[in-house]
């Protein structure tokens, strides 16, 4: 009996399990439109056709009736195949642990066992037990997916979170570093303004240093010339004035004798450093832990706090 097949998805998993057992045969790869009830094979297309010309009364179905067509492949051997013996098949059944198991199970971990049959000796199982496994599977499928959409939320959430914390933790970061440039600032403003201090005073030094000299010099050549001349006036008021110089140099150089030593000393502000080593971090890291699920509200189940280090730099150090 010819059967017309409608298209079909190809790209669909479902489809790529049902191959044409003619094209099998000579190697070649081809998606099965029709399976034949008479034959127990699938075939594509093109063999079906020719299927259809040699036995035009066999029973077929197409894709329509895919209930009617045989366990894949890929379906059998996912349900008969052992999960600890990979390479065995499930063919007995223990029904004191009422689990199936392949050959290899039943003599390891079934020998003490009472009743260890063959599957196809045990009991029969109802299509309204399948039914209802069915309906229980997608039930549970349905919330898997309710529970993945959530971690998916909770996943998206954790990573603003984190965006969110991050940008905290650089904005205290930038907030103790202006903090610092200002500290910085003032304490060379405070060493600027020691050095315009130092530098006024020892100019006043130099110009009163180049003054004494120059009159000192004037002195020493005028008391030379008097000296020779004998010039009783002029004589008497360039020795006043030697006198005079003379003890205001001699005050000069010891009050400068005094202070000689004007170099800068500083004394670094340890309590600072000494705060920041003492520091774990700059902030606390609060972290929640929920459970629930996508109809129930989510409860805080555990709560953790982490503390922010920084490494130290060598700016601060």
């Amino acid at each position: 009996m010819a059967t017309t097949f409608s298209s079909v998805d190809k790209s669909s998993d479902l489809v790529k399990d049902y191959c044409c057992g003619a094209c099998k045969s000579r190697s070649i790869e081809e998606i099965a439109e029709i399976y034949c009830e008479t034959c127990l094979k699938c075939f594509c297309g093109k063999c079906i056709y020719h299927h259809s010309q040699l036995y035009a009364d066999h029973i077929t179905y197409g894709r329509g009736d895919i209930n009617k067509w045989p366990i894949t492949k890929k379906m059998e051997d996912f349900l008969y195949k052992c999960e600890i013996h990979k390479d065995k098949k499930l063919k007995m059944f223990c029904k004191d642990h009422s689990q199936p198991c392949c050959t290899n199970c039943a003599f390891l971990n079934h020998r003490l066992c009472k009743e260890v049959t063959l599957i196809s000796e045990s009991r029969k199982t109802n299509l309204s037990d399948l039914h209802e496994l069915s309906y229980k599977i997608k039930t549970i499928l349905k919330e898997l997916k309710n529970l993945h959409n959530t971690k998916q939320t909770i996943f998206q959430a954790v990573e603003g979170s984190y965006s969110k914390r991050l940008q905290e933790v650089r904005d205290v970061r930038q907030k103790i570093n202006s903090a610092l440039d200002k500290l910085e600032m003032a304490t060379l403003k405070e060493l600027d303004d020691v050095r315009t201090s130092l530098q006024a005073d020892l100019k006043t030094d130099v110009e009163n240093y180049n003054k004494l000299m120059d009159d000192l010099e004037l002195l020493s050549e005028a008391v030379q010339e008097l000296a020779d001349r004998r010039i009783g006036e002029m004589a008497f008021i360039a020795s006043r004035k030697c006198l005079d110089k003379i003890k205001e140099s001699q005050v000069y150089l010891k009050k400068t004798s005094l202070k000689f030593d004007n170099s800068i000393a500083s004394k670094a502000n340890t309590d600072i450093e000494q705060y920041l080593n003492k520091q774990f971090g700059i902030g606390k890291i609060l972290h929640r832990a929920v459970q629930g699920n996508a109809n129930h509200p989510f409860t805080v189940t555990k709560k953790c706090e982490y503390d922010l280090k920084i490494p130290t730099d060598g700016r601060y150090s």
